[in-house]
């Protein structure tokens, strides 16, 4: 694709408080092999030493400061400044890998079908060191909707005609956003994977995923799928609405047993074998467990039954 016809592609990291971070999030979209792209960074009331790290950018980067709104509000300005005919986001602890926006903007141009595309990413930790590489699959609106498993990862772009008819994220979500984003946006067109590794999604204890999440918060996975049911679904996925919410359940137990309220999860867990009786299975039970027992306790348990298999 020549230079001249290269589409402006316009990318925003919101940032709260990760400067430790943000330099190598920064480097990794200037790196970019493709020329077209409009960087914005919204400093989003950061305390530490953001902004002096933006001003040593000088004009690479487009950047602003504001008063903490919160990262939706953030993303959602970003967008409206935007100039470019793709749009995407990356989190300011993430990484673009070199040829990530050209590979993907070549998908879309070579499908007018797809609202929307992103490739495999890997998991990094803190020092940037591979955790897992390939951990994303295609797109599964059903996978998405009912069992709420989002596999859109940094590097994702989508067409900002798009973006302008669906709206952006809703500032009112904490835990699913871009869920919710994803299940409005899926209503437009398809959504595209490709199977290249060209990002890295970090891992370490600042990230939303190690957090405790109130009961309150939780809820936004129930909510989600109101909003989503009362959009007149496909009847293959209105079928599966009590399922749907059955895994809602199941991941509001999650959180409390996490959170240690364990009769309040339990009674929860209980609610989603109701709507969706195969939650009752032993293996939901297990997941359960490993998901809300502590790594130290799940490696004195390891070692307990080591012990006990070498007795035998």
């Amino acid at each position: 694709m020549p230079t001249t016809e290269r589409p402006l592609v316009s990318l925003v990291t919101p940032t709260y408080n990760q400067a430790q971070y943000l330099r190598h999030t920064l480097q990794s979209v200037l790196d970019q092999d493709y020329p077209n792209v409009e960087y914005i960074v919204i400093n989003d009331g950061s305390t530490d030493d953001t902004e002096a790290l933006l001003i040593s950018y000088g004009e690479a980067v487009r950047w602003r400061t504001q008063a903490n709104r919160g990262q939706s509000a953030t993303l959602n300005a970003g967008w409206d400044m935007a100039r470019g005919k793709y749009l995407g986001y990356l989190s300011s602890d993430d990484l673009l890998y070199p040829s990530a926006i050209r590979r993907i903007v070549e998908l879309l141009e070579a499908r007018p079908d797809c609202v929307c595309a992103y490739p495999d990413s890997e998991l990094i930790d803190q020092n940037g060191a591979v955790i897992k590489r390939a951990v994303c699959r295609p797109f599964d609106l059903a996978e998405l909707v009912v069992r709420q498993e989002c596999y859109i990862g940094p590097g994702a772009l989508f067409r900002a005609d798009a973006y302008r008819r669906v709206g952006g994220w809703k500032p009112h979500l904490k835990l699913a956003p871009d869920r919710e984003f994803w299940m409005r946006l899926a209503g437009e067109g398809d959504i595209a994977y490709l199977d290249e590794v060209l990002a890295g999604y970090r891992l370490h204890r600042d990230a939303i995923s190690y957090r405790s999440v109130s009961e309150e918060v939780s809820r936004e996975y129930v909510s989600v799928l109101d909003d989503y049911f009362a959009r007149d679904p496909a009847p293959e996925l209105l079928a599966r609405r009590d399922e749907a919410y059955g895994f809602a359940h199941f991941l509001l137990a999650r959180n409390a047993l996490r959170d240690g309220r364990l009769r309040r999860g339990l009674t929860l867990y209980r609610e989603a074998q109701r709507l969706h009786p195969p939650l009752a299975h032993p293996r939901y039970l297990l997941q359960l467990t490993r998901n809300t027992v502590s790594k130290p306790i799940r490696a004195a348990l390891s070692g307990l039954r080591n012990a006990i298999g070498h007795a035998r």
